[in-house]
């Protein structure tokens, strides 16, 4: 059984401490030596299944150092629905599903644009146009455009703007 797991389980996230949900990447070999050598090392790794549905695995190191190991998505035949919901009286959450299996971790970013009832501001909007650089050419170029709709410059007293 280990062995079929070593084989299907390529995709791997290290989570450091139990507040980092997404995690960093990391290659599979390195969660799999924790979970051979670790008696060696003087600890004992955990491995159990999270989401049997989604074929999801987790080797706890200890209570600061664990990994997320999935099944690496087909190369083709994605299916991605994304639910959002819009609370007028709190934050906005997304959730996104692929294939029809919920996913979370470093490969699902999420952009929210919500001005809310206040508007979209000169500050609301720099914020939405700040990005690092991984996030891809045509998202930024996305979230630009939409921003940009939401505020209205002519109306801005920003220097900035052409209002």
């Amino acid at each position: 059984m280990i062995a079929g797991l070593r084989t299907a389980l390529t995709q791997v996230t290290r989570h450091h401490g139990f507040r980092d949900l997404s995690g960093a990447p990391a290659p599979a070999a390195e969660a799999w030596d924790h979970f051979d050598n670790g008696p060696a090392r003087r600890y004992w790794p955990l491995l159990r299944e999270l989401d049997p549905r989604a074929g999801v695995y987790e080797i706890r190191v200890s209570g600061e150092l664990r990994y997320e190991l999935r099944r690496a998505a087909p190369a083709s035949g994605h299916r991605i629905d994304v639910v959002v919901d819009r609370d007028p009286d709190n934050e906005t959450d997304v959730t996104v599903y692929v294939n029809g299996v919920k996913t979370t971790g470093p490969d699902v970013q999420i952009h929210v644009l919500d001005p809310g009832r206040a508007g979209a501001d000169h500050e609301w909007l720099n914020d939405h146009l700040q990005h690092d650089d991984s996030v891809p050419v045509a998202v930024r170029s996305e979230i630009a455009l939409l921003a940009q709709s939401y505020h209205h410059s002519r109306n801005c007293a920003h220097p900035d703007c052409d209002g």
